[in-house]
């Protein structure tokens, strides 16, 4: 009995792990032939610039109608985002303001979002 609940325990452990390294996208776009763009954060670290509240590295996935990963850009694409007024997510050197109304969705809004407004445990 005690080696059927250390494997249980075990295999919960793992199951865990693997669902935390899994990552949620932030953003989902849709094509017209059902095509789909994923942007998921790779990474998040607190930035040296004070201004900011995180520095993200975002990773991009294209997705077949039948949800076959059709690519995977390995790329580094880094953005930096202020959640406080004036809330903004700065990609390269342009500095991109989040409204205080989020009307259409963009990625930014996104991203600000999912980074901003989202619990942390």
């Amino acid at each position: 009995m005690c080696r059927i609940s250390i494997l249980v325990a075990a295999s919960a452990v793992l199951f865990s792990s693997a669902q935390a390294e899994e990552r949620q996208p932030f953003h989902i776009a849709r094509f017209s032939d059902s095509r789909t763009i994923s942007l998921t954060i790779r990474s998040s670290i607190r930035p040296y610039d004070r201004q900011y509240d995180y520095d993200v590295e975002i990773e991009l996935i294209e997705m077949s109608p039948g949800g076959q990963k059709l690519y995977v850009d390995h790329g580094v694409h880094a953005a930096r985002v202020r959640c406080e007024a004036p809330a903004a997510v700065k990609v390269g050197r342009l500095v991109n303001f989040i409204p205080a109304t989020l009307g259409r969705r963009s990625w930014m809004q996104d991203l600000w979002k999912a980074l901003c407004l989202s619990p942390i445990s």
